[in-house]
């Protein structure tokens, strides 16, 4: 792996979208154990409990597929498990999109959004707990984030962010929904804030941002293996949120994720 310069200042501000190829995936299907095949970036996951699992998850957009438990970031050439267990629960969680970040016409980070398989054994008791009558492309994610059903988004850096600028980047996410913190949100944005500073994340760190339900989000990192802890917990729903809606509301830093990740529930939901 070729070694790639920190980034000092490339995460502030409003991302920049650029068009990317969407390929079709193949379904899933089971979750193979053993090392990831041979690629630009390493990957490094637990197998979900249980062994291999059969999903019935129809073809989605956003990458291409090495073999059938990994699921490829086109631009980025950042490989993703089909399915994953993070730190904080025990269920496993099956991948729905992937995008990138890349800023100044820097690729800084590839990303995957994963929630409750249980999308893909019952769909009809899935859409129910989100509360979902009719797909709709406006109001699927604020649906998503609000209902009862675990959520995470993992991000592997393609190059070397100091934590500051990382810290920086996600507060700037977090402002355009907040403009005057609350003590709750304070503690909230303090808690994200020393979690990441004074950490050296290198080209291939992983980081978890699991949602257990709005009011929880879990942080989790890790450099060469994959997170097998939580590092973090952030109570206010509100800091949550303008987390969540950074990467999925009206103005997504990456395009590319929400895009591939709402083509994918499109399909699912209405089949």
């Amino acid at each position: 792996m070729n070694a790639v310069p920190p980034v000092a200042s490339l995460l502030a501000g409003p991302a920049v979208a650029w068009p990317a190829t969407v390929a079709r995936l193949r379904p899933p299907h089971g979750v193979a154990v053993g090392p990831s095949p041979s690629g630009h970036h390493p990957t490094r996951y637990r197998a979900s409990r249980g062994g291999a699992r059969r999903l019935p998850i129809p073809s989605a957009a956003g990458g291409g597929t090495v073999g059938d438990a990994f699921v490829i970031e086109d631009t980025t050439n950042v490989k993703f498990p089909r399915e994953i267990a993070v730190p904080g629960y025990t269920e496993p969680l099956i991948i729905l999109g992937t995008g990138y970040r890349e800023k100044f016409f820097l690729k800084i980070y590839a990303a995957a959004f994963y929630v409750d398989c249980s999308i893909g054994v019952d769909t009809t008791r899935w859409r129910e707990k989100v509360g979902i009558e009719a797909f709709d492309a406006s109001l699927i994610f604020d649906s998503i984030f609000k209902a009862l059903v675990v959520k995470s988004l993992s991000i592997i850096l393609v190059r070397d962010v100091d934590g500051k600028t990382f810290v920086k980047a996600l507060d700037d996410i977090i402002a355009r929904q907040i403009k005057k913190p609350s003590a709750e949100e304070e503690q909230g944005l303090s808690t994200f804030q020393k979690t990441f500073l004074g950490r050296s994340l290198k080209q291939g760190t992983t980081v978890y941002l699991t949602w257990v339900e709005p009011s929880r989000l879990l942080i989790s990192i890790a450099g060469s293996q994959d997170p097998c802890q939580v590092d973090a917990e952030i109570t206010s729903a509100t800091v949550n949120y303008a987390l969540y809606d950074g990467f999925f509301g009206s103005s997504p830093v990456s395009p590319t994720l929400k895009s591939s990740t709402a083509q994918l529930l499109e399909a699912i939901l209405t089949k």
